[in-house]
C-alpha cells in the first residue's frame, strides 16, 4: 500500500512538472521579438524575451553622425514599447515632443526623452551609415547583417 502511494505521489509530481514545462515553453520565455523582411516577409529572427526585459536599438544619426540609443521593453500583454530615446543633439528625425506624459531630461551630455510609446510593429529602414544594431542582454545584431542597406525590417512581438 505504501509503495502505491509513493508511485502515485511521483506520478502527480511528474505530471505537474510536465504541464508547467509545456505552459512556459522554451526556457520560460513568453514572447519573441520577431524581425522579418519588409520586402518579402521572411522571418529573419525570433529572439526570446520575457515581459519586462529591455533591449536597445543603437544607431548613428545619418546627418549629425551622433549616436542614438532607443530603449524598448515588452510588457506583459506582449506589446512593444519605446521607453526612452537618448541622443547627444536634437537632430532631424528624432522623436518629437508632441506626446502626453513624456519626460525630458538632460544630464550635461545626453538628452533623454522618456516616452512609453506602444508600437504594434516598427518598420526600420536599414541604412548604410547608421550601423543600426539591436542589443540584447547576451547578443548584439547589426541589422545590415540581416538585410541589405536600403531594405526594411519589421519588428513585432509574437508568442
Amino acid at each position: 500500500m505504501k509503495i502505491r502511494k509513493t508511485y502515485y505521489l511521483f506520478g502527480v509530481i511528474f505530471f505537474i512538472l510536465g504541464i508547467s514545462l509545456l505552459s512556459f515553453g522554451e526556457k520560460g520565455f513568453r514572447f519573441y521579438l520577431r524581425l522579418e523582411s519588409f520586402e518579402n516577409n521572411e522571418v529573419l529572427l525570433d529572439y526570446p524575451l520575457n515581459p519586462g526585459e529591455e533591449f536597445y536599438l543603437h544607431y548613428i544619426h545619418s546627418s549629425d553622425k551622433t549616436p542614438v540609443w532607443d530603449t524598448f521593453r515588452i510588457n506583459d500583454k506582449g506589446q512593444l514599447i519605446l521607453i526612452e530615446e537618448a541622443f547627444l543633439w536634437y537632430g532631424a528625425g528624432l522623436e518629437f515632443l508632441n506626446h502626453r506624459e513624456i519626460q525630458l531630461a538632460y544630464d550635461g551630455k545626453w538628452t533623454k526623452v522618456r516616452l512609453n510609446r506602444i508600437f504594434p510593429e516598427l518598420v526600420i529602414r536599414v541604412g548604410s551609415i547608421a550601423k543600426q544594431r539591436l542589443i540584447f542582454k547576451d547578443r548584439s545584431i547589426y541589422l545590415d547583417s540581416l538585410v541589405r542597406p536600403g531594405e526594411g525590417i519589421i519588428l513585432s512581438v509574437t508568442r
